[in-house]
């Protein structure tokens, strides 16, 4: 899953530490993936920095499926062969962690959907939505199940192997959230206690903002890239959002988006967006996916049973907040507008992709709304806030 969804509110605060903030960001795993610290000297800090991109390259090189010689890649040519392929113990990691989020969110998150990756795509000047039997006969293929993991003696690297030809794996849905696990790690290592690492929607936030919590904004699924409809403050947790405005067309009115609901293979459609604080930016990750996709009650039931906590915008642009952070939550409601007021709107470059289709199965526009379904609504501010 690609894109920044999530902006940090870094303003300068008088503060005991006179430190100033150390900021890297570079291109990784298909977004940018950014580093703040504060609180350390410089030549801490830098060190600290280097340590972590280097973790972050890690993941980047051994999960990414865009890269023909990386092992997932590997794994992903065997499928249906019936041969193991051997892979590192960190991918071993990951997967083991993939299926058993599979398992937790009952198919809700599975790592499998890569197998639609050619039927669903954002990238083109006119998208197509795929025929209804191309789906059914696909939808067979994503079956987290389907995935063999068998563990190496003494060590902990495995063996994989897909069952059926055709499968593919895609680690879009929680390598980022690994990898900023991993960074938080070379972080602490480096004796790093006051940080921020953001890839893409994935974050963790540690430690303090010069004896203040970091303030994290969330952004409006509606809105401009830069606008958000509630902030958040954080310490020492992670923070995942998924949202339909990423990569998205519009056709009949309808927006389909690259967050796909496994059971049916489709778009889901029962959030704009979901954004879910957990303990770690793995879990956060595989969580903001699957709330995203139950949508509602449902949805926050789910992830407290992680001991995490969610706020969602369903496809209504009614806010559901889990009870934990229904009081705080500073911000408004976010906009109310439907996918077809969007239908001949462009976003401006690099804040995703939005094109029309030439084609569409026939389905109604959400309508637009703004009332709160459980947890209070956010005070509105009428103010901007990133």
């Amino acid at each position: 899953m690609t894109a920044t969804v999530l902006a940090l509110a870094l303003a300068a605060r008088a503060a005991a530490e006179p430190a100033a903030a150390t900021t890297e960001a570079r291109p990784l795993m298909g977004t940018l993936v950014s580093i703040t610290v504060v609180g350390a000297s410089s030549r801490t800090a830098r060190a600290g920095v280097e340590a972590a991109f280097a973790a972050l390259d890690r993941v980047d090189r051994v999960m990414s499926e865009w890269r023909a010689e990386s092992p997932l890649s590997e794994l992903n040519r065997a499928a249906g062969s019936g041969r193991w392929t051997s892979l590192p113990a960190d991918l071993c990691l990951v997967l083991r962690f993939a299926l058993e989020g599979s398992r937790r969110t009952a198919g809700l998150f599975d790592p499998t959907w890569a197998a639609l990756r050619d039927l669903w795509r954002f990238d083109q000047a006119s998208p197509v939505v795929p025929s209804d039997a191309a789906l059914q006969e696909r939808c067979t293929l994503v079956d987290y199940r389907k995935l063999e993991l068998d563990p190496a003696r003494g060590s902990a690297a495995c063996r994989a192997r897909l069952a059926e030809a055709g499968m593919q794996v895609g680690l879009g849905g929680v390598a980022k959230g690994w990898a900023v696990d991993q960074a938080v790690r070379a972080l602490r290592s480096a004796g790093l206690r006051n940080f921020v690492v953001q890839a893409g929607g994935d974050l963790y936030a540690a430690g303090s903002n010069r004896g203040r919590p970091w303030k994290i904004s969330i952004r409006d699924p509606r809105g401009a890239p830069d606008e958000a409809f509630a902030s958040l403050a954080v310490r020492d947790q992670a923070l995942s959002t998924s949202g339909d405005y990423e990569n998205f067309f519009v056709a009949g009115g309808v927006r389909y988006h690259h967050l796909v609901d496994p059971r049916t293979c489709r778009p889901a459609t029962a959030s704009r967006s979901a954004s879910v604080l957990a303990r770690s930016a793995v879990e956060a990750e595989i969580l903001s996916k699957a709330a995203f996709i139950l949508g509602g009650a449902a949805a926050l039931d789910l992830v407290a049973g992680w001991s995490a906590a969610a706020v969602l915008v369903d496809a209504e642009g009614r806010l559901v907040v889990s009870p934990a952070l229904a009081h705080r939550l500073g911000g408004r409601t976010p906009r109310p507008r439907s996918a077809r007021a969007l239908a001949g709107r462009r976003p401006p470059a690099g804040t995703g992709r939005h094109r029309r289709a030439r084609r569409a199965s026939p389905a109604a526009a959400s309508p637009p709304g703004a009332r709160a379904r459980r947890g209070p609504s956010l005070p509105p501010t009428g103010r901007r806030r990133s």
